[in-house]
This record gives C-alpha cells, sequence and structure tokens, in this order.
C-alpha cells in the first residue's frame, strides 16, 4: 500500500508504530496508549495547527519539493534525437557553440539577457534570508526580479504615515538596492509584486514614489 495514506510524513516529521496502517484514516491497526511513535494523529492533538506542511522547526531554512507520487515523471522519458544544421551562425562545430547563443529578449519593453525572470520572493523568512542571492544573481545574470507580497506587512520596522500608507519600509528597500548594487542599469530590473493588503497599505506608491521602481505586478 502506498505510504500516501499512512500518518507518518518527512514533511512533519512524523512517524508510525505499525506499517500496516488502515488505509482509511492512516492510523495503526490497533492505535495503544502508551505509543512511543509520534504520528501526525498524536502531534496535531498536542501541536495543532503546527503539524501542518512543513515541518515548523525546519521554518525559514527549507524550501518546498514535494513527495507526491502520480506514477509518472520525467525518468520516464529519455529523448533521443540528432542535432543539425544551424540558424543565424554558420553550421561549424568550431563556431556554433553554446556562448555564441543569443538568448536575449524583452518583457514589457524591459530589455533581458536571459529568458526568465524571479519573481513572488515575498514575506516568507526563506525569501527574507535568501533574497541576496537571488537578486544579485538576477542582476549580473540581466533579468527581473520581484519582491513579492506582503513585504512590507511582515516588516517590523515599516512605519506609515497619519492615512495608514506605508512611508518607510526598510525591508522593502533593502531588497530594491541589493538588486541595484549589482545592475548594469539597462538589463533586466527589479519590481514589487502587491496584493489587496499592499494596495490599501499604499505600498505601490511608496514603490514607485520613493524606492523609483519601475515595474509593479499586481
Amino acid at each position: 500500500m502506498s505510504d500516501i495514506y499512512a500518518n507518518a510524513r518527512s514533511t512533519s516529521g512524523t512517524s508510525i508504530r505499525r506499517r500496516d496502517v488502515n488505509p482509511q484514516s492512516g492510523m495503526c491497526p490497533i492505535c495503544i496508549k502508551e505509543c512511543t511513535v509520534m504520528c501526525e494523529v498524536g502531534k496535531s492533538a498536542f501541536r495543532g495547527r503546527e503539524v501542518l506542511y512543513p515541518e515548523p522547526e525546519q521554518f525559514g531554512d527549507s524550501t518546498a519539493s514535494s513527495n507526491k507520487d502520480y506514477g509518472l515523471d520525467w525518468s520516464h522519458f529519455q529523448i533521443m534525437t540528432d542535432v543539425i544544421g544551424a540558424k543565424g551562425i554558420a553550421a561549424d562545430s568550431d563556431l556554433a557553440l553554446f556562448p555564441n547563443v543569443d538568448v536575449t529578449t524583452k518583457l514589457g519593453g524591459i530589455p533581458m539577457l536571459v529568458p526568465t525572470y524571479i519573481t513572488g520572493l515575498g514575506s516568507t523568512d526563506v525569501a527574507r534570508r535568501y533574497w541576496d542571492t537571488c537578486a544579485i544573481g538576477a542582476a549580473i545574470s540581466g533579468t527581473i526580479i520581484m519582491p513579492g507580497e506582503n513585504v512590507c506587512g511582515m516588516d517590523t520596522e515599516t512605519k506609515f504615515d497619519s492615512n495608514g500608507k506605508v512611508s518607510h519600509s526598510a525591508e522593502l528597500s533593502r531588497r530594491i538596492e541589493s538588486f541595484r548594487s549589482f545592475w548594469d542599469g539597462k538589463h533586466g530590473d527589479v519590481g514589487v509584486q502587491t496584493n489587496v493588503e499592499d494596495q490599501r497599505f499604499g505600498v505601490d506608491v511608496y514603490a514607485l514614489s520613493k524606492l523609483e521602481v519601475n515595474i509593479i505586478e499586481r
């Protein structure tokens, strides 16, 4: 039987006492009073919503993958083909090298050196901790990166004016400047993604007027 039905998940740091679990409930066939094993049912009884994925002990130091088994993945495919001919360059093995491929593009009129961009790194602790590496990488790669939603709302140093609008956010300002410190001023850019709460707080106006960003994503 697939482990997907068991109340034992690596994502919540739980296990089960017996492997032949009930497929309807995921519980052991006999659930005992003095059990020394912490399954999801038992941990939920003690810790409640903390058992929600991912395990709270790793909050801020982890990111999400998946442990779902769909019965099919990309490893089941193997595409065998020949690459022949050339376009835009001579069909010469000494010239048709990958550094000579032009992958530049534009997004919303913004020139980019690579046809990818990074978006939605918002108010999570992971995004805050690892922002610099992503932002600097985006800047030197010539692409776009977006601080995500609710950054100002989670920033304990955010200041509001008398109308309840954001007048200063140390965290959002830090994220913008982190990108710009390595930006060539031409390729890619840094913008701000906002949600309903951000719009109520005036984050859009603050980002455009005070931080001088050129991109707002809603």
